[in-house]
């Protein structure tokens, strides 16, 4: 059975393994840091049952207003180990991320991912995940060449009229300084 708890700083040094996957993202130790001190409650980790309690895989999310007044998540990263993969720890991890945000009252949370991985894109739709738009070069690091991103948000319960997915772009954009928040 596994078992979800709040990330501790001791973490950031045991999921090496659960980091150097081709669809997740590595950040720095000041992105961790900065994420665990200000949102402890939105940083799990489901750890494997056992003496050795191998993490499983992790959360990263924040809560915030946006430059619109609304109060609302965002996932900053999800990764699950190779070996436990399409057994619902992602599923897991995020309806924690939902139910700590619907408390919080915000009215969704959002999310960025590779627009190469089916994968997480299928795992999103089925939570009840909209694609809003596709952001252009977002994985603007990526070689030989940037990557673009498929942005999906989620209604949470406080948006009723599912307000926060009614618009959507057709037409891929670039990333705007009102997006830099989200990231």
């Amino acid at each position: 059975m596994t078992s979800m708890r709040e990330m501790h700083l001791e973490d950031l040094f045991k999921f090496n393994s659960l980091v150097f996957d081709a669809q997740t993202e590595v950040y720095s130790l000041k992105f961790f840091l900065t994420h665990l001190l200000k949102w402890p409650e939105l940083s799990q980790i489901a750890v494997a049952p056992g003496p050795e309690a191998r993490p499983m895989g992790y959360i990263i999310g924040k809560h915030f207003k946006s430059k619109c007044n609304e109060w609302h998540g965002h996932v900053c990263a999800l990764t699950v180990s190779d070996a436990y993969r399409r057994i619902g720890v992602a599923t897991l991890l995020m309806a924690h991320i939902d139910r700590a945000l619907d408390c919080k009252g915000a009215l969704y949370v959002d999310l960025f991912l590779r627009h190469s991985n089916r994968a997480a894109h299928s795992l999103y739709s089925s939570l009840g995940y909209v694609l809003r738009r596709t952001v252009l070069d977002y994985y603007c690091y990526d070689e030989p060449l940037p990557e673009n991103a498929y942005e999906m948000r989620k209604p949470l319960a406080r948006d009723v009229l599912r307000r926060s997915v009614a618009v959507t772009y057709t037409v891929p954009q670039c990333l705007s300084e009102d997006d830099e928040d989200d990231q």
